[in-house]
């Protein structure tokens, strides 16, 4: 998996969840993209955009 791959599953999750679950505070919205731009960091000093996006999922799912 490669950056660009991330940014688009990142997105598509962010956006399921976000108006799937009805996010309503701004704050939470924040905090999720916080938490994915950390997995891409993550990801990318492992050399597993795909481990990073795990910890991203597994992340906004404990912080919700």
């Amino acid at each position: 998996m490669d950056l660009f791959l991330y940014i688009i599953f990142s997105f598509v999750y962010l956006m399921v969840i976000h108006f799937a679950v009805a996010i309503r505070n701004q704050f939470n919205l924040f905090l999720m993209i916080g938490i994915f731009i950390l997995g891409a960091v993550i990801g990318s000093q492992m050399h597993s955009y795909s481990t990073g996006l795990v910890f991203a999922v597994v992340a906004s799912l404990l912080f919700w």
